[in-house]
């Protein structure tokens, strides 16, 4: 490969200096042949700006024209670097030609092309790789027959019948699986698995929480506020941020009479006057840990306010008209039945019920029914004038 891409280096450099091949001629006609003969460069691509390498020492005019355009930075560099001892016989006689400041340039010219060259062949042998791979894999695969199936028609007097019209013909729908279930019934059995592992929970689950019970301590005055959440056993429901406090205004430490009144006077239609409960919730929040940590700041609020003795409300009426209350009717004392009468009135319903058992026919027994009519019925068969009739 190296004496290949030194053959193509030479001759490319030979043209593009205007070299003649032929070196064993007189030297008017080699004057003469470089006078009337204009050679083009062969490429202008950047791999090929190595053509615009040392010039030819023989175009004495050109040396300082081409210098400025010579870049050896950007040569390749081959594999298999090319030295002085690799040229041939002609190829050393071109490099003894030139000068001492130029012999490393062709050199590295040299390198270059044969740089090109070995890219230009690794890249033909990827190529032949890959058609060879591509030829070997449709030599494997076996090739799809795809035969031509007319699509039946749902109806026999469609008005496309008979005609090749594809977007007129209409697929059949696919057999029935009687084994399969409908969507509801899919949901109607996600229900039943999850009730079973709810059942699951309470038998197996639940009794290990008996452990953690504590007994039930009801509230002491220390505690006078209620919390109220809601929840929706897992599901999730805008409802269930709500939180709701209930508090009792007597119940309230540290409360004067006057500074309740102020207090329910600040709650305004929250306050109810039958049951003296001020009932609040709150929302606000995507938590209902935060909606109750704001109830508990504004219940402190409240009672700061009513506690503040500069201004006492006492001007402001107590205005209750929010409140309807519910009349609750009582039966009259005077409608009620006394002792007396109730004991009057139950011993007549025992004298009755016992006249009516005493007038009641007894129910008939079935078995004394059938043990008759079987003794009437031998009776006939077998009496005296059966036995008569015998002997006759």
């Amino acid at each position: 490969m190296a004496t290949t891409a030194r053959h193509v280096c030479r001759t490319l450099f030979q043209v593009s200096r205007q070299i003649p091949v032929k070196r064993k001629c007189q030297p008017q006609l080699l004057v003469r042949h470089r006078q009337a003969t204009f050679f083009r460069p062969l490429s202008t691509t950047r791999s090929r700006q190595a053509d615009n390498g040392p010039p030819n020492p023989r175009d004495e005019g050109s040396l300082e024209d081409e210098s400025d355009e010579f870049d050896p930075s950007e040569y390749l560099t081959p594999r298999m670097m090319i030295t002085v001892e690799d040229f041939g016989p002609e190829e050393r006689a071109d490099y003894d030609m030139l000068s001492r400041d130029k012999q490393e340039g062709y050199l590295a010219l040299q390198n270059h092309y044969a740089a090109v060259l070995e890219s230009a062949e690794a890249e033909q042998e990827y190529s032949d790789a890959v058609d060879r791979i591509d030829r070997e894999i449709e030599k494997e695969v076996e090739p799809l027959d795809f035969p031509d199936y007319q699509i039946p028609f749902k109806e026999i007097g469609y008005w496309a019948h008979g005609e090749e019209d594809e977007f007129a013909q209409v697929e059949e729908d696919a057999p029935w699986d009687d084994s399969a279930i409908s969507s509801v019934a899919h949901s109607e059995l996600e229900v039943h698995r999850e009730i079973r592992e709810y059942t699951r929970v309470i038998a197996w689950d639940m009794p290990l929480l008996n452990q953690y019970a504590k007994p039930f301590q009801p509230p002491t005055e220390a505690t006078p506020l209620r919390f109220r959440y809601t929840t929706y056993m897992g599901e999730v429901h805008p409802a269930a941020k709500k939180v709701v406090v209930q508090f009792c205004t007597k119940d309230l430490p540290n409360l004067s009479e006057a500074q309740r009144i102020k207090l329910v006077k600040l709650v305004g239609p929250r306050y109810n006057p039958d049951t003296d409960v001020v009932k609040m919730s709150c929302e606000k929040f995507e938590a209902p840990a935060q909606n109750k940590r704001y109830l508990g700041d504004l219940v402190n609020k409240l009672l700061d306010e009513a506690r503040d003795g500069k201004d006492t409300f006492e001007d402001v009426p107590l205005d209750l008209r929010h409140h309807k209350s519910k009349k609750l009717v009582e039966f009259p004392e005077e409608w009620k039945i006394k002792p007396a009468r109730v004991q009057e009135l139950l011993s007549a319903r025992k004298n009755q019920k016992l006249l009516e058992s005493a007038d009641a026919p007894t129910p008939a027994d079935g078995r004394e029914t059938v043990e008759s009519y079987v003794r009437t019925l031998s009776q006939s068969r077998f009496g005296p004038a059966a036995q008569r009739q015998r002997t006759l």
